[in-house]
């Protein structure tokens, strides 16, 4: 709900930040850049349907949406710096939760009993499971976007130490499972999906695990310093069988056979290390200094059955990837903060990053943070940087084929960082205790953009969303776009029972492809408001009962005219490349309604909820999408994918 950020997509939970690709949010937990962090996650992507995070671990965490500061590299778009919370060291907490979404459970205390022979020295746990079916949605007949039920679950586990001298250690992990069997071959009559593919049952599956140890010390009063060393791993695996059938007279579907279409396996596997240290000189000098250091590991297979393009059979299996391996990615970095007066700070440091596949180096990114206290809780803040990210590690392996369909050796092993300049101006006030008004203006210009060699209107700028992968062809960093906006925000702290959040953007993002032509990026939605609000009624004085609400109206996707040829070849949306992003779907409103009720007893509290997603069930476009028009001929098989309708979701918790 950040001013800047957008995501009108019900399918996914995809951060647009002032019209940047998803896949420029860096992920970090611990100090470490992470794997994307939700369930049936694409290759290439940060986003799903379903997160593994859960806001029951984690701490106070930082969100960036510009001109961050110089210990954060390897992104052109945001910055989510997640940090988790230690267990209760004094007292066993437990707690449980049943829903739509599944069973929860999650357990936290002194990892020594206050009476046991050895003592406690603060050492805690925290542990959480979540198991979750929708196969309640499927029984009550609520349309989820989809007839298939995806299943999932995920756990976290933290352990902290205090030891002697000033110093903690934790032991951490987290991770998640997902499957899912997308089946067209049982649809009676052809049928719009969010998530399936018009002509193949496609069965998915996506593993994510990451563990870590964190290391802190307190060296004195000036001096702090903070280590995490982990592993993860994140795994995708994909089977797909063409849908061959036909319909009978009374219009219905009958399956004829499925014919094996595509595989493939792509795994990736990090182990990363971070190590930063603050040191405060005196009163006006302060100097954090850091690296991070990952050895990437990739086991890339992929093959897939060719479609001739003339005839609209298919043919052999082609290998699309093939590829496995190691490379390293290191990012030094450097800060000062400068106080010369009790009103003005200055932040200037520097980042710099060296990825050893593609032997791509950015040896120095400038950042300069400066903010003036105006007096009367009044702050004026400006930054800029430079910054710059590798690509999707996939796309560099992916292989073209000779003219005997033998793959050849991968062709974009020399894609260079896409880099960005960040350009911020804000001015915010603190007023009447708990009110809190913040406008900025910002300029991003993106040059060294890959784009395709021979010329069209694609740009990796507007990858990073959806559930296909990108196969491309031949790229060179030689494309550019820029952002340029206004926001505004204005917030009223949770005070006397209620708090408010109303956040507005104006905003332009425009790209340039091989072609030489300038176009609306994909996720050039040009304004976004966001209205967030919750009132509390203290009923019977211990229990509460909570109404809220969400407002989300943001400008339609972007899209172009169709090439009704190729898509009924292909059997799939082929757009004219020529027309890319000249039309606007009409504009996404939601509205969302949250009603909540709750029980606080002695020894034990009790919660009830109902969250109820458009509330109003307006029709938000999504996309357009193929569906065969074999049991009427009459109808074009192009039909408009509409987004979620209105969705009740209910939980009961319960906290002793």
């Amino acid at each position: 709900n950040f001013a800047g950020v957008g995501g009108a997509d019900d399918s996914r939970n995809d951060i647009v930040i002032r019209g940047n690709s998803p896949g420029g949010v860096l992920w970090k937990m611990e100090g470490i850049a992470i794997l994307n962090p939700n369930h049936f996650n694409i290759p290439g992507t940060t986003g799903s349907p379903v997160t593994i995070l859960n806001n029951k671990f984690l701490s106070n965490s930082d969100f960036f949406t510009g001109a961050f500061p110089a210990e954060f590299g390897n992104t052109i778009s945001g910055v989510f710096d997640l940090y988790q919370r230690n267990g209760n060291n004094e007292k066993y907490e437990f707690s449980a939760q049943l829903g739509f979404l599944g069973t929860e459970a999650m357990a936290e205390g002194p990892f020594f009993p206050k009476d046991s022979i050895r003592k406690n020295h603060g050492a805690s746990f925290l542990a959480i499971y979540r198991y979750s079916t929708l196969q309640l949605f499927d029984l009550l007949n609520i349309d989820i976007g989809t007839n298939s039920i995806p299943r999932y679950q995920d756990g976290f586990f933290r352990l902290n130490f205090q030891l002697k001298k000033n110093a903690s250690v934790a032991l951490w992990g987290m991770g998640g499972l997902s499957d899912v069997a997308i089946l067209i071959s049982n649809q009676k009559k052809a049928e719009a999906d969010l998530y399936a593919q018009s002509d193949r049952d496609q069965y998915f599956k996506s593993n994510m695990g990451v563990s870590g140890i964190t290391y802190s010390k307190t060296f004195s009063s000036a001096t702090f310093m903070k280590a995490t060393l982990a592993v993860q791993g994140n795994s995708v695996t994909a089977h797909h069988d063409l849908v061959y059938r036909h319909v009978l007279n009374d219009g219905n579907y009958v399956l004829d056979s499925l014919l094996p279409i595509l595989d493939y396996t792509f795994k990736e596997s990090r182990i990363s290390a971070a190590w930063h240290i603050n040191h405060k000189f005196n009163s006006q000098w302060v100097i954090t200094a850091g690296f991070t250091a990952d050895a990437l590991v990739y086991n890339y297979i992929d093959s897939t059955r060719i479609l001739d393009t003339t005839s609209g059979f298919y043919n052999d299996y082609e290998t699309r990837w093939m590829s496995r391996g190691t490379t390293y990615l290191l990012q030094p970095s450097f800060q000062f903060k400068y106080k010369p007066t009790d009103r003005l700070t200055l932040n200037f440091g520097a980042h710099a990053q060296y990825l050893e596949l593609s032997n791509s180096i950015s040896s120095f990114e400038p950042r300069i943070g400066i903010q003036y206290d105006a007096g009367h809780n009044q702050l004026i803040a400006f930054g800029t940087g430079l910054h710059s990210q590798q690509q999707n590690l996939y796309l560099y392996f992916y292989r073209l084929q000779d003219s005997m369909n033998h793959p050849l050796p991968p062709h974009n092993l020399k894609m260079d960082f896409t880099k960005s300049f960040h350009l911020a101006g804000s001015y915010s006030k603190l007023f009447a205790g708990h009110f809190y008004l913040k406008a900025e203006v910002y300029y991003q210009y993106l040059f060294n953009v890959p784009v395709q060699k021979d010329q069209s209107s694609f740009s990796l700028i507007n990858t990073g969303v959806g559930f296909s992968r990108f196969f491309p062809d031949t790229l060179v960093n030689k494309g550019k776009g820029y952002n340029y906006g206004a926001e505004i925000t204005l917030e009223r702290y949770f005070f006397r029972q209620y708090f408010f959040m109303i956040t507005g953007t104006l905003f332009n993002s425009r790209y340039k492809g091989s072609d030489d032509v300038w176009r609306n990026s994909d996720f050039n939605a040009r304004y976004i408001l966001n209205i967030l609000g919750t009132k509390e009624f203290t009923i019977a004085k211990r229990n509460t009962l909570g109404i809220g609400g969400k407002i989300t109206w943001e400008g339609g996707h972007w899209y172009g005219h169709v090439d009704t040829l190729q898509s009924s070849i292909q059997k799939e949306v082929i757009y004219d490349d020529a027309t890319r992003n000249s039309l606007q779907f009409s504009p996404y409103f939601r509205a969302d309604l949250k009603i909540n009720f709750k029980i606080n007893a002695k020894k034990v509290a009790h919660e009830t909820g109902l969250d109820v997603v458009n509330v109003f069930d307006t029709q938000n476009i999504l996309s357009l999408t193929y569906i065969p028009n074999d049991d009427d001929l009459s109808r074009s098989v192009i039909q408009t994918n509409y987004q979620l309708g209105r969705l009740p979701i209910f939980y009961y918790r319960i906290d002793f």
